[in-house]
Order: structure tokens, then sequence, then C-alpha cells
């Protein structure tokens, strides 16, 4: 089982973010999808570039990361692009395959009930999904044990984010303090947090 938290802001002077998430369980409960998508720029197109990414992950959730990616490369030809990190988490296997282009961080926090060890950084791929040409697409997969936590957080959130984060919070609480404490002002932000129960 995961436990999700899912928190945001809004750059001043817009109405809506050009962040968006993407949490969804597919195979009937036995895998997960959680992506954090940063649409280029900000504003109104900026989010309808990020939600057609997102709706072209949902339509094909049981596929790898690197297929997704491709299709999302694919569906954004002409768009401005976004960037964006993908994991697809086999709960059956406790298995995470994870994969990022452009700067959304990922960061797996290996925990015990009360201490965060050891942590893992998503290695992103330089690029735009949707405009030029697409890196070589491997993604890394690792194990994903009881009490560890994967987080995305979008450039608008402080690449320091997971350097002082409490083990005991609820993936909520967790989500909402990134933001709180490591937002940036002047940018869209989004921190998407699932943990491992």
């Amino acid at each position: 089982m995961l436990e999700f938290g899912v928190a945001g802001r809004i750059a001043p002077g817009e109405r809506i973010s050009g962040d968006l998430e993407v949490v969804h369980y597919y195979d009937g409960g036995g895998g997960a999808l959680v992506a954090a998508i940063d649409g280029i720029g900000h504003g109104e197109q900026a989010a309808a570039t990020a939600r057609l990414a997102a709706d072209t992950i949902l339509r094909h959730p049981e596929e790898q990361p690197a297929a997704l990616l491709r299709r999302c490369h694919a569906a954004l030809r002409g768009t401005r692009g976004v960037v964006l990190s993908i994991a697809s988490i086999d709960l059956r296997q406790a298995a995470l395959s994870w994969l990022g282009i452009g700067n959304v961080s990922g960061v797996v926090c290996r925990g015990t009930a009360s201490v965060l060890t050891a942590r893992e950084e998503l290695l992103a791929r330089p690029g735009v999904v949707g405009y030029g040409e697409l890196p070589a697409l491997h993604a890394s997969v690792i194990p994903l044990r009881a009490r560890d936590m994967l987080i995305f957080a979008t450039d608008g959130i402080s690449r320091h984010f997971s350097d002082d984060l409490a083990s005991g919070a609820s993936a909520q609480s967790l989500a909402d303090a990134i933001v709180a404490h490591h937002g940036r002002r002047n940018d869209d932000a989004l921190v998407v947090v699932a943990r491992a129960r």
C-alpha cells in the first residue's frame, strides 16, 4: 500500500498552476503511477500542456516510464512542452522504476519508524518533452521497502527540500511542509509524496 500527499502553489499573478501531478493505481491495485509535470512557462498555456501530458500518461498506465515519456513527447509536439519525472511502482514485486526529463527533482528516502537514512536521487536527463529530440531513455529500477518514501518536486521548490524531513510525519503533512519551507515565491510549485506502508 502507498500513502500519498500532494501540495502546490500558484505563481504570483496567475490563476492556475502549470504544475500537475499524476497519482494513479492500475492493474487492480498491483501497480501505481506517480508523476510530477511542469508545463514550460506559466498560466493557462502551461496548465493545458501539463494536462495533455497527464492525460497521455493516464491512457496507458501499465506501460513503463520510457514508453510513457515517448508517448508524451509525440502528443506534445507543437506545444511549449513540459519537463517531468515519473515512477511506476510494482507493488507486488516491491520495485520502483523511475525516469525524468528536465529539472523535476526526485528522491527516495530510506526510512525506519523513527529515522530517514540513506537517499537515492533520480538522475534526470536534460531536455523538454515535446520539443527537440529526447535523449536515450533508460529507467532505473530500485527496491521499495516499507516506510521508504518517494518525493517529486518541481523547480518551484528548492533543491535542498530533502535535507530535513520529519520521518514520522504523514505524506500529506510532509508535502505541505516542503512547499511552506522550500517553495520559491516567484514560480509554480508542486510536491508529490508517496510513502510505502
